[in-house]
């Protein structure tokens, strides 16, 4: 995104306007992966109400959802890689010429420490994660009256199977974005997000059905192992060797914060992620299909929009290590609400063109939630949004407290998801996901991020 200067050094307008949205390249190639799923996700959908009969459809969302399982599995690594590479990044920067980490011997042999254990142990997750995870589906989606109707078992195996080499590279890509290549990674997701597309409507054509998913995460696999082996290949090679210096305290500097990151992660898809499998049991795959459309839409939104914080991630952990709290501060309080703010105009354009659909009784309109239960989700994310940013602030810290409020929150929401989701329908759920985000936890995460943040910067300055 190389955009010329005008004459006499100045800037030129739209360089002036992305600075002024705080939209630098890692923010353009985010938030233009996202929004090529605003032009693209209108072709799948059409695609897929145009070739896929209502039972299809709910299989292919809930597929999507049941593979969300993947959150327990993941224990925090990700967070963990991220915000501790990132502090020890610091002392540390990519040799253009060889392509290979430079700087501190002790912060490369405590990020090769890091990056080894990381890969180790997800390699025993990994094959947990596919025995756990075929089991579950085998057994899950035979009890929908569709179930003999459709060839569902084999594409479910298939996609678990690659789900869990993709599973594999989760490492990687944390360790590249932890030491603030975010850059490459989100250029990668753009790439990424393209070719999954394309593929997804050659598929489609030719009548795939449900090994889609599957397809789908084949092509992811290859967009990230083009960039793990092409561009950094030498990053890599310098991160796998054997520490020769410092190591990491595990016990000491990494568990406290990444034990409490696992255990509100497990407890965390009770969140959201169990709306598609309880309407898909409670109600039907129909249903179920309608909020996974919805849904899917309303996600490409909220994660355009939660670019503006999270690109910033590796940039706060260094600030935090050289305590430069007021630059912290600066850049949170801007791209945060410049986010909230983008985030309230795309939702009011989703029921707008939701009550333009079914007004105008256009043809799929039905594949679609109402625009009440929509306006509802949409609030909830608004305010899901918020608390997100308040604790990807926390979390840079390298610290996770209050652990039993948030699983006892957790709890709370997966509990009213399946009581309303299964007397209620639809508008139980999303009056389940309104309240909790709303009412309880936007409330609770700005009183702890307030005090928190005082505590913390005062301590450390002290």
């Amino acid at each position: 995104m190389n955009i010329e200067r005008e004459s006499g050094g100045r800037r030129s307008l739209p360089r002036r306007i992305l600075n002024r949205f705080e939209i630098d390249q890692a923010v353009f190639f985010a938030m233009a992966a996202r929004y090529w799923q605003f032009i693209a996700g209108p072709i799948t959908l059409l695609l897929v109400m145009r070739f896929f009969s209502p039972e299809t459809q709910g299989y292919y969302f809930t597929f999507w959802s049941v593979i969300g399982l993947q959150n327990f599995f993941e224990l925090a690594f990700p967070q963990t890689i991220l915000t501790t590479a990132s502090h020890q990044w610091g002392q540390l920067e990519l040799d253009e010429s060889s392509g290979r980490v430079a700087g501190d011997p002790d912060s490369l042999s405590r990020l090769s420490h890091l990056f080894r254990v990381s890969m180790t142990v997800y390699a025993g997750i990994a094959f947990a994660f596919f025995v756990v995870l075929v089991i579950v589906g085998l057994n899950f989606f035979a009890v929908d009256d569709a179930s003999d109707q459709l060839n569902w078992r084999l594409p479910w195996v298939g996609l678990v199977a690659l789900s869990s080499i993709n599973f594999l590279l989760i490492p990687c890509l944390a360790a590249l974005e932890g030491c603030d290549q975010v850059r490459a990674i989100y250029r990668m997701h753009l790439a990424r997000a393209v070719a999954g597309n394309l593929v997804v409507w050659g598929c489609l054509l030719a009548g795939m059905t449900l090994w889609i998913p599957a397809i789908a995460v084949a092509a992811r696999i290859v967009c990230e192992l083009v960039l793990i082996f092409s561009r950094y290949y030498g990053f890599f090679a310098s991160i796998s060797r054997k520490p020769i210096a410092a190591k990491l305290d595990w016990k000491g500097e990494i568990w406290p914060f990444q034990s409490k990151l696992i255990i509100k992660g497990f407890f965390n898809y009770f969140n959201s992620d169990l709306i598609i499998p309880v309407l898909f049991r409670y109600q039907d795959a129909v249903v179920a299909g309608q909020f996974g459309m919805t849904w899917s839409v309303l996600q490409a939104i909220r994660g355009a929009c939660s670019s503006w914080v999270r690109t910033r991630v590796p940039k706060m952990g260094s600030l935090i290590a050289k305590k430069d709290y007021r630059e912290l501060d600066r850049i949170f309080a801007r791209v945060g609400s410049i986010a909230l703010i983008a985030m309230t105009f795309l939702s009011l354009a989703l029921c707008v063109g939701i009550a333009i659909l079914k007004v105008t009784e256009f043809r799929y309109a039905g594949r679609f939630l109402d625009v009440s239960p929509t306006a509802l989700l949409c609030v909830g994310l608004l305010a899901g949004l918020a608390v997100e940013f308040q604790w990807q602030y926390l979390h840079c810290h390298g610290k996770s407290p209050y652990v039993f409020i948030t699983v006892s929150c957790c709890c709370l929401s997966g509990l009213l998801i399946w009581l309303l989701g299964s007397s209620i329908g639809v508008m139980g759920v999303c009056n389940a996901y309104l309240f909790m985000h709303a009412l309880v936890y936007l409330p609770l995460s700005t009183t702890a991020w307030i005090k928190l943040r005082r505590q913390w910067h005062r301590e450390s300055i002290e």
